[in-house]
């Protein structure tokens, strides 16, 4: 056999010996061919429901009325009547200066103005007899007169050695130990300070855009000038879930601040449990505008990428497709859905993570539960 006759039939035996091995590994692939998975999901509609536009802001707590007391008449301070930090009511005693002093003025002023009126009498029994000239009943009406002011001056002076409440309130811890002189002038020295907290104020402010957009919502112009005292205001402290607190916006300042470009607001509450105290951060929501239906879904089933905010539908050939979204509010745990959805479309509440854009899908139908009170 000739060199070229063998070189010939080698590469015969090397090409059928390729061809036989791509058709064994063929062979494999198509063995360990698999069907496509198809993922067992779960599907919900969306809400359909009504819901009230709001906003949220950082506010702080003041009292209704904040009073500084301080004593009205000179003396020592002999006693203190309440406890410090306690609730106090109007009119309830709260401090006692020396009374002694004041009750020998009453007395001294009442034994004046007996004699007083006693020749007050005396003198116009004698007018009628002819028995005294008109000067001296006129001297008499003077004395009696003077008599009577010095006698209510003694008993208002007496009255205002007991410091009472001007309303109900809680009171701050005292400022003057008892034994120390407290001097009645002007601008005396303060006792202590009690807070009107019920009902309470809630004080926050809000932007430029948010003015703006709250006019946008009111531009009747009657319903303007009454949106103060329509507004409904819930209020959360820090270490509450949900808003328990409820009351009615009652002032809007009349001049945006030009440094900090806000206006600022004001709610009245009734703090009948007296939860608010003055000086306690809130968080404040406002609720505005006219109910409207709204489109809800939960807001663990919203994906987002460069694209913008997206979720997952399935068809009703049971395939899943990415359905890009335009948010609203947020109400809770779920989130209102601008555009992009509809209350008839399936959406994909779980079982999402691993899926792609077309895939097959086996899914299970659950009901979303209601939209919870945004507040009690």
């Amino acid at each position: 056999m000739s060199t070229i006759t063998r070189i010939s039939l080698t590469r015969k035996l090397l090409t059928v010996g390729c061809l036989g091995v791509l058709a064994l590994i063929a062979g494999c692939d198509k063995k360990t061919e698999r069907p496509p998975v198809i993922a067992d999901v779960t599907v919900a509609k969306p809400l359909y429901q009504d819901v009230v536009s709001y906003k949220l802001f950082d506010g702080n707590v003041q009292a209704l009325l904040s009073v500084d007391l301080t004593a009205r008449v000179s003396g020592y301070l002999s006693k203190i009547t309440f406890s410090d930090g306690a609730y106090v009511k109007k009119d309830q005693p709260l401090f006692v200066i020396e009374q002694d002093q004041y009750q020998q003025q009453v007395n001294l002023a009442q034994a004046v103005y007996t004699q007083a009126k006693i020749e007050l009498d005396r003198q116009q029994n004698l007018l009628k007899q002819n028995a005294t000239s008109q000067a001296s009943v006129d001297n008499a009406v003077s004395a009696y007169s003077q008599a009577d002011a010095n006698l209510k001056l003694a008993k208002l002076n007496l009255s205002y050695t007991e410091i009472r409440a001007p309303f109900d309130g809680l009171m701050s811890r005292h400022l003057v130990d008892v034994g120390n002189y407290l001097n009645g002038t002007a601008g005396g020295v303060k006792l202590a300070s009690i807070d009107k907290i019920s009902p309470v104020y809630v004080y926050f402010s809000v932007n430029e855009r948010e003015v703006l957009e709250f006019r946008k919502q009111y531009a009747d112009d009657a319903v303007k000038k009454s949106m103060v005292n329509k507004l409904q205001v819930h209020v959360a402290l820090q270490n509450e879930k949900g808003f328990l607190h409820h009351g009615t916006l009652d002032f809007a300042s009349n001049t945006l601040s030009t440094s900090t470009g806000t206006l600022q607001l004001r709610a009245e509450l009734p703090n009948a449990d007296l939860a608010l105290l003055p000086g306690y951060y809130a968080r404040v929501m406002v609720e505005y505008g006219t109910p409207h239906k709204a489109v809800l879904i939960p807001s663990s089933v919203i994906e987002t990428d460069q694209q913008g905010n997206y979720i997952y539908i399935v068809d009703d050939a049971k395939k899943a497709h990415r359905q890009n979204i335009v948010l609203g509010q947020k109400f809770g745990k779920l989130a209102e859905v601008a555009s992009g959805l509809t209350a008839s479309q399936d959406v994909l509440v779980n079982g999402f993570v691993n899926v792609r854009e077309g895939q097959t899908v086996n899914p299970s139908m659950i009901t979303l539960d209601p939209l919870p009170k945004l507040h009690d």
